[in-house]
């Protein structure tokens, strides 16, 4: 068996610069937070609006928590260029973030606020400034790094529930990623960014009604429009990967809904939606944008109704009724999963076009999907999205994503030899995986180019060099 755990020589800044032990090109043995688009809510990437989190989310992420507990051997074919272990640092999920940032990597430290910027190969610190209230990375464009702070929770009964938190960010900082300067610092928070612009919606004091919406320069902070938020409860934009998002969705509690146009704040159209109003702690209502249509998901008293309509004209296309569950976006199709199932649906009409059950969760990719299977969420099918046709296995594994929402490697625990995390890159084209080595038991990966940035169980931010 070879031994492939690196030699740490500890460096007078702290960084545990790592030696590369031998190289992985002859591994005879082959040997997983929140594992998706970078950042803490990357505004480069997908982002949920601001408001309610829909059930889709918070059962993507029951997914992840499953797939993070297996155990598993590698059964890619190798790739003689193995990894190498670059540097890590002390981190912590619970109290530190961090964002790739060009050639560097920020940490953020919550507790105390501190920012320290490192370089992506070496660790060396380039920069480190105080960000007072600073309670998480937004996300970086163009060299401008965006971060949360005066993050607050408020407290609220629902009429016949229990009582919930709802948590809101009250102010935006934007630094910049090369020196660590505070370029400015407004009310709101970030919603998206958009070419150097970022959308900022300003909460009233309970986190409940939008005040203002204002889209700023991302450079200076200065005012390209700004409007009255209208007392709206959510605030939407197009998530669709790799998709410029062209309109804001403000929807009030009453289902007043307006639809504003990224470039100067004007309003396109206007109507009202079905009162998504919630009575019951157990209901709930969101919605959403893709590909140039709304969805409204309303789930009252355990049955779901799922409506779409055009964006532009707030024109109803069609809708459906089922038990429960909701509709997410699955590139040229609309998902919608009834606890039991998902089906792939015509964006136009509705059809619904293919029915898989025994499904844990499906993603977009780009020119297909990912399938996740219930057998404890880890075995993955890429399909075609028009048709649910399965296109190739890609077998066990967590996946890793990329900034902008690719799918770039899977990562698993070992069995043999035990301990390690197993890294294996992905062309979800052709379904061919290919086993790169090992690194470090890992809880969440991401990726950038050609390194892997993990957390590892023993509290370790460790960065290695993919090839």
């Amino acid at each position: 068996m070879i031994n492939l755990s690196p030699v740490a020589a500890r460096s007078p800044s702290g960084v545990a610069v790592r030696v590369p032990a031998p190289y992985a090109a002859r591994m005879t043995v082959i040997d997983l937070g929140r594992v998706g688009p970078a950042g803490d809510n990357s505004v480069g990437a997908s982002r949920p609006g601001p408001l309610r989190r829909s059930p889709r989310r918070r059962w993507l992420v029951t997914v992840v928590a499953v797939c993070c507990g297996l155990a598993v051997t590698g059964s890619a074919r190798p790739d003689p260029r193995g990894l190498t272990p670059l540097w890590d640092v002390p981190f912590t999920l619970d109290a530190n973030s961090y964002q790739l940032a060009g050639d560097g990597i920020v940490v953020l430290d919550r507790p105390t606020g501190r920012l320290t910027a490192h370089d992506a190969r070496t660790g060396a610190v380039r920069w480190s400034a105080q960000a007072d209230d600073a309670d998480g990375l937004a996300g970086v464009r163009d060299g401008v790094l965006l971060i949360r702070t005066g993050v607050t929770v408020t407290n609220k009964v629902v009429p016949e529930g229990s009582p919930f938190a709802r948590e809101f960010t009250r102010n935006t900082t934007a630094v910049d990623a090369a020196t660590g300067r505070t370029l400015w610092r407004q009310p709101g928070e970030t919603v998206t960014v958009v070419d150097d612009h970022a959308l900022l919606l300003e909460w009233d004091e309970n986190g409940e009604r939008a005040r203002r919406i204002r889209l700023v320069r991302l450079r200076d902070g200065g005012t390209i429009w700004s409007r009255d938020g209208g007392g709206a409860v959510s605030l939407a934009t197009d998530m669709t990967s790799g998709v410029r998002a062209e309109r804001v969705l403000a929807v009030t509690v009453r289902g007043r809904a307006e639809v504003i146009a990224m470039t100067d704040g004007s309003v396109v159209t206007s109507g009202t939606l079905p009162r998504p109003g919630v009575a019951r702690s157990e209901d709930s209502w969101s919605v959403t944008l893709h590909g140039g249509q709304l969805y409204q998901d309303r789930t009252v008293r355990g049955r779901t109704t799922i409506t779409a309509y055009e964006i532009d004209t707030l024109r109803q296309l069609w809708s459906l009724e089922q038990p429960a569950g909701g509709s997410f976006g699955c590139g040229p199709v609309v998902c919608v999963s009834d606890g039991e199932s998902i089906s792939g649906h015509d964006r136009a009409t509705g059809a619904r076009l293919w029915r898989l059950s025994a499904v844990a969760g499906v993603y977009p990719l780009t020119g297909g999907l990912l399938l996740t299977d219930q057998e404890n969420g880890a075995r993955h099918t890429v399909l075609e999205a028009t048709t649910g046709s399965p296109l190739g296995e890609l077998g066990r594994g967590l996946p890793v994503w990329d900034s902008r929402g690719h799918l770039t490697y899977l990562i698993a625990g070992t069995r043999q030899p035990p301990g390690r995390t197993s890294v294996s890159s992905v062309d979800p084209a052709s379904a061919e995986v290919v086993l790169r080595g090992t690194v470090a038991s890992a809880q969440s990966c991401r990726t950038e180019g050609d390194l892997l940035t993990c957390v590892t169980e023993d509290n370790r931010l460790a960065v290695t060099d993919l090839g």
